[in-house]
Formats: C-alpha cells, sequence, structure tokens
C-alpha cells in the first residue's frame, strides 16, 4: 500500500512539474488611441510620429481585460513608419510590447484634406507572468483630424501565439512514460 501512495505523490509531482514549465501565452487584443504629431502636417505625407500626445486604452479583450479603458500608454517617440526593432515601442498594464518590424500598407490622399496612413506590424508583448507573445497590430490616421493638429490615431494589436512545437505533448509522454516505469519497479 506504501508502495502505491509514493507512485501516486511521485505522478502528482512529474505531472505539475510538466505543466510549470511552460507560461500560457497572451491571448486577446488591445487598442489604444490618442493624438500624435508627425514630421509633416499631415498623416498623407508623413514618416514618422514626432510625438504622441495623451495615448489611452480604448478596447480590450482576453488577457488585457485587466486594463481599464483610459488607461494612459507609454510609446517610444519618434517612430518612423518603416522600421525595424524597438525594444519597449509601448507599455501599459505590466505589458510591454517590442516592436520588430513596420511598414506602410496604404498612404496617401490630399494633405490637410483626404490624408490617412495605415500602417502594419508585428512585434512580441510580454508581462504579467505570460510567455511572450506574437502580435500583429495596425496604426491608422487621416486627415482632417478632432483638431487640425495634432491629429488622431487608432493603433490596434492582436495576439497571433505560435504553437510551442509539440513540448508540452512531449513533457506529458515523458512524465507518463516515467510513471510506466516507475510502476513496473514497484510491482517488481
Amino acid at each position: 500500500m506504501t508502495k502505491m501512495i509514493k507512485f501516486a505523490g511521485l505522478a502528482v509531482v512529474v505531472l505539475a512539474l510538466a505543466q510549470s514549465v511552460q507560461a500560457a501565452f497572451i491571448t486577446g487584443n488591445i487598442g489604444f488611441t490618442g493624438r500624435v504629431t508627425y514630421d509633416t502636417g499631415s498623416a498623407g505625407n508623413a514618416t514618422q510620429v514626432a510625438t504622441w500626445i495623451n495615448p489611452a486604452v480604448n478596447g480590450t479583450s482576453g488577457d488585457f481585460t485587466t486594463i481599464a479603458n483610459g488607461t494612459a500608454v507609454s510609446f517610444a517617440a519618434p517612430w518612423s513608419f518603416v522600421s525595424g526593432p524597438v525594444a519597449s515601442f509601448w507599455s501599459v498594464g505590466g505589458y510591454t510590447f517590442n516592436l520588430l518590424s513596420s511598414g506602410i500598407t496604404s498612404q496617401g490622399g490630399t494633405p490637410g484634406l483626404t490624408g490617412f496612413v495605415v500602417i502594419n506590424g508585428t512585434g512580441t508583448v510580454s508581462g504579467n507572468g505570460f510567455q511572450t507573445t506574437a502580435l500583429n497590430w495596425s496604426f491608422t490616421s487621416q486627415d482632417p483630424g478632432v483638431t487640425s493638429n495634432p491629429l488622431t490615431f487608432t493603433f490596434s494589436a492582436a495576439g497571433t501565439s505560435v504553437p510551442d512545437g509539440g513540448a508540452t505533448a512531449a513533457l506529458l509522454g515523458l512524465a507518463l512514460s516515467g510513471a510506466a516505469l516507475l510502476k513496473r519497479k514497484l510491482m517488481a
């Protein structure tokens, strides 16, 4: 009987270790809004955000719902629309986003009247005990803004977690194999 108790205890420990090896990916979406100034007076011909003015959270889902709408967001500035990596591009509520790449998807119109820009990119977000997770994101702005200048913007990001490549299944298989071997040894 004591052999069975030891076996059960060991099995519980092995399974707990197998599950704690990997933290969960971040799921959900987060959006921001605010105002910006550009290196030009229009979204239609700008190449970078010179300053971010009062950026705040304006929508969340999934793991981001712990962040209230209206919470201030810290953005790195200046930011070139066509960029490579930018560490700590934004941070809010214990999450930090590292920009990997960004590029102009669409830009044009008549500056000051119908100018617009759409930027898309990729990056990773981490924080609050979660595993670093890939995000796809989009930044949009158009003329005229709510005020003539600075212009308003929206930024939205959606989690694109990548499967772990079978590491969790492999750990579970290893744990079960070890438990089966231990059982054989105890029964002998």
